[in-house]
C-alpha cells in the first residue's frame, strides 16, 4: 500500500518537474546529435506529422 503511494507521488513529481523544465530538456535533446536523430526518427514515425512535413516540403 505504502509502496504504491510513494510510486504515484514520485511519478507526479517527476512529471511536474519535466513540465516545469520542458524547454531546458528540449534544448538538451536538440544539442546532442544522437538524441536529436532519435527524436526526429520518432516524430517521423507518426503518420500525421510525417504527412504534414512531406506535404510542406514539396
Amino acid at each position: 500500500m505504502r509502496y504504491g503511494l510513494v510510486k504515484w507521488v514520485l511519478l507526479i513529481l517527476g512529471a511536474f518537474l519535466m513540465y516545469q523544465n520542458r524547454y531546458k530538456l528540449l534544448n538538451l535533446i536538440i544539442g546532442m546529435k544522437l538524441l536529436r536523430t532519435i527524436a526526429i526518427r520518432g516524430f517521423l514515425r507518426l503518420p500525421g506529422i510525417r504527412d504534414k512535413m512531406v506535404q510542406d516540403m514539396f
